[in-house]
């Protein structure tokens, strides 16, 4: 299969691009940082030959449609398409500007939206494809500190969905997958940000995480979880979302004046 991977430069995304080069499939990564990508390429080429790569910012929203039929055309035809690309934005919802809210949306919502919509019609026209979003445990723990992050990744579940539901008969599938905590550069100090929760013990690796993504593509799910412990907690929320959050409002309690 050819296999376009977004934010393949470190973390989740090469972790996921190499993992996938090494079962066979040909993979195009596409992120900023060229000279990154530079190094995942080398290491998707190992199992992988015909690997490639283009960089290119993904929140120049008005260029995917170009990109994505250029990569398209350059990979001969992206069977599986993974939007892992993201920004974190770790601000509470009185300190947040409209800038931040519209930034993370537009990487985070309007991205892989536009990379999906560019690319679906080639798929159906093939009569096949995957398309994988990659969400966050923010959607289904508590949003604390989070609040625009969370939002944006929770409109690209409900966009997954609907994709879902209505391309049953195209021969295109949609997946969603769910990672927790993870140790990669989200979990580290950005400009712009407020200071990171340290990932703790029990953070999940990329390679953990791009398991779960290359399960996806094999299966007909609609949604995954990169840990047992993630489903659950998500499972815990949904069953009561009032008691759930009235235990988390007591529970971070100290935090809110800091």
């Amino acid at each position: 299969m050819n296999v376009l991977v977004t934010g393949a430069s470190s973390g989740i995304g090469a972790a996921t691009a190499i993992a996938l080069a090494e079962r066979g499939d040909t993979i195009g990564i596409v992120a900023r940082r060229g000279d990154r990508l530079a190094e995942v390429l080398e290491r998707c080429h190992k199992t992988s030959p015909d690997s490639r790569s283009w960089a290119a910012d993904l929140s120049d929203l008005d260029s995917l449609d170009v990109l994505v039929a250029r990569i398209d055309d350059e990979l001969g035809g992206i069977d599986v398409l993974i939007n892992n690309a993201g920004v974190p934005k770790r601000r509470r919802a009185r300190a947040l500007t409209p800038d931040d809210v519209e930034g993370v949306m537009a990487m985070n919502y309007f991205s892989p939206v536009r990379l999906t919509l560019a690319l679906l019609p080639r798929m159906i026209e093939r009569g096949r494809g995957d398309i994988v979003n990659v969400s966050s445990m923010g959607v289904h723990v508590v949003a604390f500190g989070v609040g625009a992050y969370s939002a944006s990744k929770a409109a690209l579940e409900l966009f997954t969905e609907a994709l879902y539901v209505e391309l049953p008969g195209t021969g295109v599938r949609a997946h969603l997958v769910v990672p927790g905590t993870t140790a990669t550069e989200f979990s580290t100090p950005r400009e712009g940000n407020d200071p990171p929760l340290p990932p703790g013990p029990t953070a999940a690796t990329p390679e953990q995480v791009a398991a779960a993504i290359v399960a996806a593509v094999d299966s007909d799910q609609f949604v995954s979880y990169a840990t047992e412990p993630d489903a659950a907690t998500s499972a815990t929320k949904a069953a009561d979302p009032n008691a759930f959050l009235a235990k988390m409002r007591e529970a971070l309690a100290g935090l809110r004046g800091t």
